[in-house]
């Protein structure tokens, strides 16, 4: 902090004070003079306290949290993909969407996920003995090279709506959209952001886990089945379904950042779920916290159903993950 300097001239200090008490009207530019040290004296001595109190105030992640909490408002983020392996077959890719919120959380969510893949990775090719792709294996080559379009996904109260990825050519060309029987993050769920620091519960979770606390900075390890316990995001990126015992003791590790407001501003992952595959690493970043946003279903007449997909899939061809019971 810095002050104005005072500068006292000779003859402000070469009069003495009279007798009796008084002071001479010489003597009030040293007056002022001692009066703007004590001020500054003040001030430097204040600093500290009022910073303390100011970090005392500060809400906690979670009271922060939830202070935004609002109907209509939400947050933005975007994920980076990355994988470290062997395979020649390297995925990487970005994730971008919104959140809208209600009083109790999150309750609609619209992001659009793009992988990239190493060309020929979908391709089955000539096989040994020079025989060239089944029909079958053409046919899952082309569902799997779908995976390298852009898979949109809309959640609106628990119900989720897919267009375009692996799915999108098949679906009838008036419906762009595929309703999806229960909540999903789509075929792409379990590559993007698996924790969702968002949700209340999932952010007390995390910090309760955490190795590391700073004023702005945390860090720590969770495990699949620990998310699976608290998250509805973490359900819906591998579609509700039951772990397995390996798969429940794949264990996390983050690093979460906070912005001024204490609020999510950078969230990193990795992980490895089987002892041979590769290492997952996500970087998401959060902006716009407490910014309108309105996510709504797709209109009624553009949502194919999953029979509907299967038909355009050829019915006698199983698809994965949509299986109609």
């Amino acid at each position: 902090m810095r002050y104005p300097f005072v500068i006292l001239h000779s003859e402000s200090v070469s009069s003495p004070p009279r007798r009796g008490g008084g002071v001479s009207q010489e003597d009030f530019p040293l007056k002022r003079y001692i009066a703007g040290l004590a001020c500054a004296a003040t001030a430097v001595l204040g600093a500290p306290a009022l910073a303390s109190a100011a970090h005392a105030q500060a809400a906690d992640p979670i009271t922060a949290l939830k202070g935004q909490l609002k109907n209509g408002h939400g947050v933005t983020y975007v994920d980076i993909l990355k994988t470290q392996g062997s395979s020649k077959n390297t995925i990487a890719g970005h994730r971008k969407g919104e959140l809208q919120f209600s009083t109790s959380g999150i309750s609609a969510s619209d992001h659009t996920t793009q992988l990239r893949f190493d060309e020929g990775a979908f391709e089955f090719g000539v096989g040994e003995g020079g025989t060239e792709e089944t029909e079958e294996q053409k046919k899952f080559s082309k569902l799997l090279a779908g995976l390298a379009e852009p898979e949109r996904v809309v959640r609106v109260k628990k119900k989720a709506y897919l267009s375009g990825g692996a799915f999108g050519q098949f679906l009838p060309q008036d419906k762009p959209w595929l309703g999806y029987p229960g909540d999903t993050l789509g075929v792409t769920g379990s590559m993007g952001q698996l924790i969702n620091v968002a949700e209340p519960a999932t952010l007390k979770t995390l910090l309760a886990h955490a190795t590391v606390k700073k004023p702005t900075a945390y860090a720590g390890k969770i495990t699949f089945g620990e998310l699976q316990k608290v998250s509805p995001w973490f359900r819906a990126s591998h579609d509700g379904g039951k772990l397995s015992g390996e798969q429940a003791k794949t264990t996390i590790n983050w690093k979460l950042f906070l912005n001024t407001d204490r609020l999510p501003a950078r969230l990193a992952t990795s992980y490895t779920q089987f002892s041979s595959g590769p290492t997952w690493t996500v970087d998401t970043r959060y902006t716009d916290w407490g910014s309108k946003v309105t996510i709504d279903a797709p209109p009624a007449d553009q949502v194919a159903t999953v029979k509907e997909l299967q038909a355009g899939f050829e019915a006698d061809t199983p698809i994965p993950l949509l299986t109609v019971k």
